[in-house]
């Protein structure tokens, strides 16, 4: 590792402060790939519904963000956690179509009020960019919860409703976690 940021340096002219950006992104990206396939491995028998759930959760949570775990295993335990509520618990559940609707309705005040929740590493957004945010994650729930009115039945739509359902709860938390730091 050490001359690869030797050699970074030497060649590009970089400042310690550019590797360490480059260091830490290549540690993130690691570390993230490694939890999406350790995921995979252990949700494989519902891979596609897996991957599904996984785009919706990184859409949500690259716009609003929401509770940060800051060791590894505490955020992979807590996405497998989440994976599986998400696949296989919750779906368990009958609820309605109206049902899911007002919930929608309610994560979208939900992740309008409270998002977006950025780690505490990560630098303050712009309110333009808040609103930004906060305006294109209520926009694709309003999409996703007409597309749940059409096709009700869909094992990938109910994957995505609880992962809205959980991701809105989680900003929640995430608030008064927030509120509990200040």
């Amino acid at each position: 590792m050490e001359r690869i940021r030797m050699h970074l340096k030497n060649t590009y002219h970089l400042s310690n402060y550019q590797l360490s950006q480059i260091s830490f992104l290549f540690k993130t990206l690691g570390s993230e790939f490694s939890k999406i396939l350790i995921m995979g491995i252990l949700f494989y028998r519902q891979l596609p519904l897996y991957f599904f759930a996984l785009f919706i959760m990184v859409f949500l949570r690259s716009s609003t963000g929401g509770l940060h775990f800051y060791t590894y295993a505490g955020c992979l335990m807590t996405s497998v956690i989440y994976m599986f509520l998400t696949l296989v618990a919750l779906p368990c559940i009958p609820v309605r179509s109206s049902i899911q609707l007002l919930l929608l309705l309610f994560c979208i005040l939900c992740c309008y009020r409270i998002g977006p929740i950025a780690s505490k590493y990560r630098p303050k957004i712009s309110d333009q960019n808040r609103i930004h945010r906060k305006n294109i994650t209520c926009i694709f729930i309003f999409f996703y919860s007409l597309a749940l009115y059409i096709i009700p039945q869909s094992p990938f739509l109910i994957a995505g409703f609880w992962v809205i359902i959980l991701h809105s709860l989680q900003l929640i938390l995430a608030k008064i976690r927030e509120k509990g730091d200040a």
